[in-house]
């Protein structure tokens, strides 16, 4: 009886050794489970991370890329709207060039005044009568500081158009001037009231760039200052 008795205990003990074995097994393979869970999760996390700021880049420099583009498709129809304006501009000081080479004003070569060593002829061109038509004509097409470069035409002792017995006159001797334009204007820099004309033109032989400025004064584009290759403000 107490041999059967032992056999029991001893048996009992073994079964809960076994139990007690497998419970602390189970419990460190759950705990390595939730490990295992964990990584991954943060794995996936740093993941995620990684192609949320990719997108968040890709959406930025696309964006900015989209920006890029409509501002330079804005600033190209800008310029395309200007045409007509440069073309206006570049004609008006060229003539107001010309006339300052002695050039572009009908006269009467028979009818003349002497002052000193000048000679004046009578205008017959119908745009001048007085002294003041010249001056609108050319406050009409220029601004700024290209007005010091020719008030000269209607201003001072020197003056290319004077009144001589209430007829004007215009010392037309020829001193070479004007723009010989060789291609198409290139527009830039504009705003709202003004812009830049950049033409090729034949420099006495040689080909240079002419960059004029223009800016809307009341309500007309007139040539401001013009630069010659780059070089000082008015001077060719």
């Amino acid at each position: 009886m107490k041999k059967r008795i032992i056999i029991c205990m001893l048996i009992s003990v073994m079964v809960c050794g076994s139990i007690a074995s497998c419970g602390k097994g189970s419990g460190s393979g759950s705990k390595s489970a939730a490990e295992a869970t964990t990584t991954m999760t943060a794995a996936e996390a740093e993941t995620t991370t990684e192609k949320a700021t990719e997108a968040e880049t890709t959406t930025a420099e696309s964006t900015e890329a989209a920006e890029t583009t409509a501002t330079a498709a804005n600033n190209n129809g800008a310029a395309e709207d200007h045409l007509a304006d440069a073309a206006a501009v570049l004609n008006n000081i060229n003539n107001i060039d010309g006339i300052g080479g002695g050039a572009g004003v009908e006269t009467d070569t028979a009818d003349t005044k002497q002052e000193g060593s000048d000679t004046y002829a009578k205008v017959t061109d119908s745009r001048f009568t007085t002294v003041d038509d010249v001056k609108k004509y050319v406050t009409d097409a220029i601004c700024g500081t290209l007005l010091d470069r020719y008030k000269f035409l209607y201003e001072g002792d020197d003056a290319y158009f004077k009144e001589f017995d209430g007829a004007l006159y215009f010392m037309s001797a020829q001193r070479g001037s004007g723009f010989s334009y060789t291609g198409e204007p290139v527009i830039t820099d504009v705003t709202d009231d003004s812009f830049t004309a950049t033409v090729p033109f034949d420099n006495f032989g040689g080909s240079s760039d002419l960059a004029v400025k223009a800016v809307k004064e009341d309500g007309k584009w007139k040539a401001s200052s013009f630069s010659v290759d780059g070089g000082a403000e008015n001077v060719r």
